[in-house]
C-alpha cells in the first residue's frame, strides 16, 4: 500500500511506521512490516510486471489453481507473505499477507512464471472464473474487485528453479470435478463368544526304561545338546518302527524323557534311557498290557535289524496305565460279526459305545481318565427277554499314579449316562459289572441311602452326647 502525507509535513521515520502497523488493533494479525521508499510499479494494461529479488512474473488475466485450493480470478490481485505491492481496483488480504496487484500480479519465491490468458487445473481443484464466490470448509474466496479474507490460510505456489508457461484464451471457464463421496468406515466390533472348553484328559501313555550299551557322556543330560538330540533321534526312530509295526494306528510315538549314566565298569558308564510310549486315545481297540509292551521291545532287541545295542533284561515299565474292567447290558441284536474284532460291524459298535460314554467319564474324572476301550461283545438274549440285548465289555483306563474312582462312582457315571438323552443306545442299569462285581442302580441308591442314614445317626448321637 501507499501512505500519503500532507505537503511540507514532517515525514515519520521507517521505524515509526513499522511500530504503528505492528501496534495496530486489527481483526487480523500483522507479523511483519517492510517500508519501501519511492517504489512504483507501472505496467500498461492488461499486463503488469513486478520485479522483486529473485522473482520475474508476467501475468495477463491468469487463473491458476493449485492442489486443494479453490481460486476465482478476474482482474485479481494476489498477495504473498511479506510482500508489499501497489494495486489498483483490487485488494486481497489474507493473514500474514499484504497484496497489491494491477490486473494480475503473481509472486512466487524463486519462480519464473509467464501466464497468458490460460486456465490451468490441477488435480483435486475446483476453479470458477467471472464474478464467482467459492466456498469450502475453512476457506472463503471471492474475487472481482473484492476483498478476500481467509483465516490463517496462505496460498503460496512455489516451484523451485522452475519456469512455467501457461496460455489460455480470455474466456470464462468453469471447471467442475466429479462429486467425491466420503465413505466412513466404522471399526467392526466383535463380540467374544463364550464356549465351554472340553476338559483335556491325560493321554494314554506308558513309561519304560532300558540300558543302551553306549558310553555315557555328561552332554547327554542336556536335552538341548547335540549329543542328546542325536541319540534321542536314533532311539525314537527304532522304537517307533517296532511299536508301529506291532500295533499300527493304536500307537502314536516315542518320546525320550531323559538319559542317565549307569555303572558298567569302574571307568565307564552305559546309558539308561527313559522313554514315554504314547498310544491313540481315539482308537476303540484295547491298549496293550505292560507285559505285552515289554515283550515286544525285548523281541525286537534280539533281532539284527534293530540298530541299538540294548540289554534285554533292563527293559521294564516304570509307569503303567491303570485299568478297571467294566461291562454293561444294552439293547441290540447280536450278530456273528460282533465276535470278530476285525469286522466292520464290531468296529462300528465299538466306536458307538466309546463315543457315547467317554464324555461322561471325562467330565467326572478329568485329571485321571484317559480312554475307554472295547474288549468284547457277547449275546445274552433269552426267549423270556422282552427285547434283544448285548453284553458290552470294556476297559476304563486311567493315568499312572492318579487316584482311581471306586466302583460306586463308576456305576453312578454309567447311570447318569443312561438317563441322558444323548446316547444312541439304551443301557439297562439293573446289571452293571465293575471289577467283576454286578451292581444295579437301585442297589447303589440303597447303599448310599443306608450310608447317609448311618452318618446322620452318628452325627445325631454325637450331638446328644455333647449335651
Amino acid at each position: 500500500m501507499n501512505l500519503e502525507f500532507r505537503t511540507n509535513s514532517v515525514l515519520p521515520s521507517d521505524e515509526e511506521i513499522r511500530k504503528t502497523f505492528l501496534n495496530a488493533n486489527t481483526t487480523f494479525k500483522i507479523t511483519g512490516v517492510e517500508v519501501t521508499t519511492n517504489t512504483t510499479t507501472t505496467r500498461p494494461p492488461p499486463s503488469t510486471t513486478i520485479t522483486r529479488p529473485h522473482i520475474n512474473t508476467t501475468t495477463t488475466n491468469t487463473n491458476t489453481t493449485r492442489p486443494h485450493t479453490n481460486t476465482t480470478t478476474t482482474n485479481t490481485n494476489t498477495t504473498r507473505p511479506h510482500t508489499n505491492t501497489t494495486t489498483t481496483n483490487t485488494n486481497t488480504t489474507r493473514p500474514h499477507t499484504n497484496t497489491t496487484t494491477t490486473n494480475t500480479n503473481t509472486t512466487r519465491p524463486h519462480t519464473n512464471t509467464t501466464t497468458t490468458n490460460t486456465n490451468t487445473t490441477r488435480p483435486h481443484t475446483n476453479t470458477t472464473t467471472t464474478n464467482t464466490n467459492t466456498t469450502r470448509p475453512h476457506t472463503n474466496t471471492t474475487t472481482t474487485n473484492t476483498n478476500t479474507t481467509r483465516p490463517q490460510t496462505n496460498i503460496t505456489t512455489t516451484r523451485p528453479s522452475t519456469n512455467t508457461t501457461t496460455t489460455r484464451p480470455s474466456i470464462t471457464t468453469t471447471t467442475t470435478r466429479p462429486l467425491t463421496t466420503k465413505r466412513t468406515t466404522r471399526p467392526t466390533t466383535t463380540t467374544p463368544t463364550t464356549t465351554t472348553a472340553v476338559p483335556k484328559r491325560p493321554p494314554p501313555s506308558v513309561t519304560i526304561d532300558m540300558i543302551i550299551i553306549e558310553v555315557f557322556v555328561l552332554a547327554l543330560k542336556d536335552t538341548k545338546s547335540e549329543e542328546f538330540k542325536k541319540l534321542a533321534g536314533k532311539v525314537q526312530s527304532e522304537c517307533d518302527k517296532v511299536y508301529k509295526q506291532k500295533y499300527g494306528l493304536l500307537f502314536i510315538r516315542t518320546i525320550v524323557i531323559a538319559f542317565r549314566g549307569v555303572d558298567r565298569t569302574r571307568a565307564e558308564q552305559n546309558v539308561q534311557a527313559e522313554l514315554e510310549l504314547v498310544f491313540n486315545e481315539t482308537s476303540s481297540a484295547p491298549l496293550p498290557t505292560s507285559t505285552e509292551i515289554v515283550g515286544t521291545l525285548k523281541e525286537a532287541a534280539s533281532n539284527s535289524d534293530f540298530n541299538l545295542t540294548v540289554v534285554p533284561s533292563s527293559i521294564g515299565v516304570v509307569k503303567a496305565l491303570q485299568t478297571i474292567p467294566v461291562s454293561i447290558l444294552t439293547n441290540g441284536t447280536f450278530v456273528v460279526a460282533l465276535s470278530n474284532s476285525s469286522s466292520n460291524g464290531y468296529r462300528d459298535r465299538a466306536s458307538m459305545i466309546k463315543t457315547g460314554l467317554e464324555p461322561f467319564f471325562t467330565a467326572d474324572y478329568p485329571s485321571s481318565f484317559t480312554v475307554l476301550s472295547i474288549t468284547n461283545f457277547s449275546d445274552v438274549s433269552t426267549k423270556s427277554a422282552s427285547s434283544a440285548t448285548i453284553q458290552n465289555f470294556m476297559d476304563l483306563t486311567f493315568a499312572a499314579n492318579s487316584p482311581l474312582p471306586n466302583d460306586t462312582q463308576i456305576v453312578n457315571t454309567i447311570v447318569r449316562a443312561a438317563n441322558s438323552s444323548s446316547l444312541p443306545f439304551k443301557i439297562f442299569t439293573h446289571a452293571i459289572t465293575v471289577n467283576g462285581t454286578v451292581y444295579s442302580s437301585g442297589e447303589v441308591r440303597n447303599k448310599i441311602s443306608v450310608l447317609t442314614a448311618l452318618l446322620l445317626l452318628a452325627v445325631s448321637f454325637l450331638a446328644g452326647s455333647d449335651r
